[in-house]
């Protein structure tokens, strides 16, 4: 699962009850820290204050994600998370292929998005 600083909410309650039920790998960036609901309560007619209004409690941490975001597994940027993901999956398929063609189709493969990674890395625009 993809994630960033701008992940929120929702997204994130969805990413913490992953993670903590280990069904999935979490790459990218720690998320923003909203798990309580709630909303804006008017003080007077110039100013607001936003309240919360309950409080996400997950059954296996016994607790959530607000203020402090959901930590992924693997810290990389956002930018970054889509391919060190993609290298992972296929690293993962290249353990259970035995045949030497696919194999070298898998590691080309690897190779290839490897060196989109260190192109990003560097800073470097590729032409689409």
């Amino acid at each position: 699962m993809l994630t960033s600083k701008r992940t929120f909410s929702a997204a994130e309650e969805f990413t913490y009850n992953l993670k903590n039920l280990k069904l999935a790998t979490i790459v990218g960036e720690t998320t923003g820290g909203g798990a309580h609901p709630g909303g804006p309560r008017r003080i007077n007619e110039h100013f607001a204050i936003w309240v919360p209004s309950g409080r996400a409690i997950n059954p296996i941490s016994k607790t959530n994600w607000e203020g402090t975001g959901v930590k992924p597994d693997v810290d990389v940027p956002a930018d970054q998370a889509l391919k060190v993901s993609h290298i992972a999956a296929m690293n993962k398929v290249l353990e259970t292929v035995s045949e030497g063609e696919r194999q070298h189709a898998i590691k080309q493969a690897i190779e290839n998005v490897q060196r989109e990674l260190d192109e990003l890395k560097a800073g470097v625009k590729r032409n689409p």
